[in-house]
């Protein structure tokens, strides 16, 4: 008796080592999303969380939900996975071969971002502050929000993400039917989370070891742990806990390495961007959990010499651009830095 052929996997899901790069590109353009599996190992999965549970362990670390770049730059084990073949090509294949990476990289641990439990609530796009500008409605907008995700998503305790499939269509189009649906459609979401209705979502099948990335314009939202779970660790008294999950079980302790690619293209544009957000940072601030002073640190850093040789080494072998800004505003920037109290 013959076996029935395999599956195809949704247009949005890369599941071999030769995958077609047009069709990836194309997978992104429509749905906004690609999963590329297994693109670390089983024992590259289990060696990165060793990593980080000894990294989160340490002194400054314990009562932090989110290690800046800096930190991970520490970590070998763990940033080189941004620099995996796989990854690369994927990246490539959907932003284009002229690839940059921004200097957000970091590590999420059992973050859910502002809106706690609450299962209908968190909804946003990562370049919601872009809103104004002309790029972020730019035919050729080709920027992407990338996670290397280090546990299953149905693990009950939050492992992924959820998403609205193309939500990112429309806002590009010109005026006209096509983008009054667009803006009609993410109304209709906000109607939908007030009802507490689940309208149109994806809960994203990740898996430990497996990369998601999403073009910066889609409506995401964190998946908080089961109900039952959030009972047995007492969160269903506390609706309202933002940040850092601190009585999960070591075990299932969530853990996303993050960062932002773009084509080079897009890079000044950007940074533009990135100044303007580093101004509500103000010499002298006070960090708090719910309030880093991320834009300051990330435009602080300059490349190659503010990384590990290693690190330049590997970008420079995969021709990725690693964005930063010139050395006389770097300093400006290490020098606001050294003005502040920082977390880490």
């Amino acid at each position: 008796m013959s076996r029935p052929a395999p599956t195809a996997g949704p247009a949005w899901e890369v599941d071999s080592e030769d995958f077609p790069l047009a069709a990836v590109r194309e997978a992104f353009r429509i749905f906004g999303i690609i999963v590329v599996r297994n693109a670390l190992t089983r024992e590259e999965v289990i060696r990165v969380r060793a990593q980080l549970d000894q990294a989160f362990a340490s002194e400054p670390m314990r009562e932090v939900a989110v290690m800046c770049p800096t930190q991970i730059l520490k970590h070998a084990p763990v940033w080189s996975m941004v620099f995996k073949d796989r990854i690369v090509r994927a990246l490539q294949a959907a932003l284009g071969p002229e690839l940059s990476y921004h200097q957000d990289l970091d590590v999420q641990r059992n973050n859910y971002g502002q809106n706690g439990w609450r299962r209908y609530s968190g909804w946003h796009m990562d370049s919601g502050s872009e809103g104004a500008n002309a790029y972020i409605r730019a035919p050729d907008y080709r920027f992407a929000k990338c996670g290397i995700f280090l546990q299953d998503f149905d693990n009950g305790w939050g492992g992924g993400i959820r998403i609205k499939p193309k939500s990112h269509r429309g806002l590009s189009e010109p005026e006209g039917l096509r983008r009054r649906l667009f803006f009609a459609r993410r109304a209709l979401a906000r109607v939908a989370d007030i009802a507490h209705v689940d309208l149109d979502t994806l809960h994203v099948p990740t898996r430990a070891g497996d990369l998601c990335f999403f073009d910066s314009r889609l409506l995401h939202s964190s998946v908080p742990p089961s109900w039952q779970n959030i009972k047995r660790i007492g969160y269903d008294q506390k609706p309202d806990i933002q940040g850092f999950w601190r009585d999960l079980p070591p075990e299932h302790t969530k853990y996303v390495i993050y960062w932002d690619a773009s084509n080079a293209a897009m890079v000044a544009d950007f940074l533009r961007n990135s100044i303007k957000r580093a101004e509500s940072e103000p010499p002298g601030m006070v960090e708090r959990h719910a309030r880093p002073a991320t834009y300051t640190r990330i435009l602080a850093m300059r490349f190659p010499d503010d990384f590990p040789e290693a690190f330049v080494t590997a970008a420079r072998e995969r021709r990725i651009g690693v964005v930063s800004l010139s050395k006389q505003e770097t300093d400006f920037y290490k020098d606001k830095l050294k003005t502040m109290q920082l977390l880490q």
